[in-house]
């Protein structure tokens, strides 16, 4: 009796192992909390945001004499950062 319970214990655990799960991932950091649903926003967001740093540093660099920006780094940052 004891081995086929164990046996049906076994069976039911592996058949647990293959039941899709609904797991999402959550981060509560600077810019509150965020919930990821694995859908890929997150990285599309990311991705804005860096090519928004980087054309804000460009501008920079290239037209630091209109801003007086002289000697705040931002050439060097923007090759640094942005390639």
């Amino acid at each position: 009796m004891r081995k086929i319970l164990v046996v049906t214990a076994a069976l039911g655990a592996l058949m647990l192992q293959d039941a899709p799960s609904f797991a999402q991932g959550f981060r509560i950091g600077p810019g509150g909390v965020e919930v990821d649903d694995g859908r890929g926003y997150r990285e599309e967001r990311d991705d804005r945001r860096f090519r928004r740093m980087c054309r804000e540093l460009r501008d920079r660099c290239e037209n630091k004499d209109l801003y007086a920006e002289e000697g705040q780094g931002n050439c060097r940052r923007y090759r640094r950062t942005c390639g």
